[in-house]
């Protein structure tokens, strides 16, 4: 028994996580940061394997003269897949509003 639990405990450790958040982006021509625009993006890393796009309503409570009010923004967010190929983990990066918000590392590309 003692022997399968070193086993286990030394696999999870070995193996990789998927969705892990980083600040950047290693990519062809540049490093992609948080904070980038999407142009700097594209200059960078080339055109995503994948891009949706979606509108987001957020709300946000503020208190103006003594009252407490409910302010309605919307976001714009863009999820852009990068595919580096099978020897690259893909990137998966958020945009709101045309700047990255998030990078998140996926699984080993195709």
């Amino acid at each position: 028994m003692r022997f399968f639990t070193l086993m286990v405990l030394s696999l999870l450790f070995t193996v990789p996580a998927w969705g892990t958040e980083n600040p950047t982006m290693i990519c062809p021509s540049g490093i992609a940061s948080i904070g980038d625009y999407q142009a700097e993006v594209l200059g960078k890393c080339g055109e995503p394997a994948v891009k949706t796009q979606r509108e987001e309503r957020r709300f946000e409570k503020v208190r103006e003269g003594g009252r407490e009010k409910t302010l309605s923004t919307t976001v714009t967010v863009d999820e852009w897949t990068f595919n580096f190929g099978p020897r690259e983990f893909m990137q998966l990066v958020l945009f709101e509003n045309g700047r990255v918000k998030r990078i998140e590392s996926l699984g080993y590309g195709y």
